[in-house]
Parts: C-alpha cells; sequence; structure tokens
C-alpha cells in the first residue's frame, strides 16, 4: 500500500505545535552531523530553546511539515521579506529513515507554489557546500549561485520566480 503523503502548515507560535516540533527536532537532531547540515550556526547538543530564539522570534516566518501516514518526516520554514520581495529557504529537513524517496522534493516544490500564489519575485536559500545532495537537488530547480556567502561560509543561492 502506498503511504499518504500530506504537507502541512505548523506554527511556533501555537503551542500544541510547539510541543510536536520539540519532540521531533529533538529526536532528529540527536546526530550533530544533522543538526549541522539543517543549521550550521547552532551548536551541539541541541537546544530547542535556542532554536526558536535563533529564528523564530521573526512572525514574518512560514513553517511546513511533511507527514507520511500522519507522522512527521520532515520540515522546512519560509522567511518572508517584503522589502526585498523574496522569501528566504531554511531549515528543511528529511529525517535519516525517510532520505532518498523525493520528500525534500515536495517540500521545494511547496516553498516554490507558495513564492508564486503569494507574488514573490524569488527564493533564496544558504547551503553548506559539503552538502551535495542538497545543492544536486536545489539546482535541479534552477537555483544558482549568487556569489554572496553566509557568515559560516555557504554560498547563496536564489531562484527567480
Amino acid at each position: 500500500m502506498k503511504p499518504e503523503i500530506t504537507i502541512a502548515s505548523i506554527s511556533y507560535d501555537n503551542k500544541k505545535d510547539v510541543r510536536i516540533l520539540k519532540a521531533c527536532l529533538e529526536t532528529w537532531f540527536q546526530n550533530p552531523k544533522d543538526l549541522n547540515l539543517t543549521s550550521p550556526s547552532m551548536r551541539y547538543p541541541f537546544s530547542f530553546t535556542q532554536w526558536i530564539a535563533h529564528s523564530y522570534n521573526n512572525k514574518n516566518t512560514v513553517s511546513y511539515v511533511i507527514k507520511k501516514d500522519n507522522w512527521i518526516i520532515g520540515h522546512m520554514s519560509l522567511q518572508l521579506n517584503s522589502l526585498t520581495n523574496s522569501v528566504h529557504l531554511f531549515h528543511v529537513f528529511i529525517d535519516r529513515d525517510n532520505r532518498g524517496k523525493g520528500y525534500s522534493k515536495l517540500l521545494i516544490g511547496k516553498a516554490i507554489a507558495f513564492a508564486k500564489d503569494s507574488n514573490y519575485g524569488a527564493i533564496t536559500l544558504y547551503v553548506l557546500p559539503k552538502n551535495e545532495p542538497a545543492l544536486k537537488l536545489y539546482r535541479s530547480y534552477g537555483f544558482s549561485e549568487t556569489g554572496d556567502f553566509s557568515q559560516t561560509g555557504s554560498p547563496r543561492l536564489k531562484l527567480k520566480i
């Protein structure tokens, strides 16, 4: 039987969602490599409080989870910037047991659809140079390097919508 795959909006302002996110993220980021690939500026061991303070105090953030048969298997967030008319994609993560099955593609497709539907002109993101699978995925959607880099040395990629 084919699994049921859904993508749902989730909010760091909703107490029930926060409880669920905290449990998922604390499980996923027991591996320091996974934490580093997802958020290079975060220190190990993972701290949910630090995660919130670092990335989710801004109210212009939209987050999604991808579920397989109602179990959360991945996460993605979008930072909305009306000044630059762009969306910044960050914290894209699929749990280890579900990688390589196309679920990241579904999340990226959701981000692109959101940007188009909301009339944003571009999507940006940073990706670690050593994260070859992510680089390959983003390039397959037409993301290209801008020549800018994050504080941790990750190249900035951009997709014009």
